[in-house]
């Protein structure tokens, strides 16, 4: 596992190094079965926010 079991990993987003929650375990040190730690951040993107804001809209 990326975290080696500490729940924590190294993200060099922006250009600077920052400690994150692990994706792969969600922080507790054990890989979960299933998660897609790519998708994961795709759901927090502002556009993929937008577009569900959009089809919440009543018709």
């Amino acid at each position: 596992m990326p975290c080696r079991g500490t729940g924590k990993v190294i993200s060099n987003l922006g250009g600077t190094p920052n400690s994150v929650t692990c994706p792969w375990c969600d922080g507790s040190g054990v890989r979960v079965p299933g998660i897609d730690a790519q998708g994961k951040w795709l759901k927090d993107t502002p556009q993929a926010v937008a577009e569900t804001e959009d089809s919440a809209e009543p018709e």
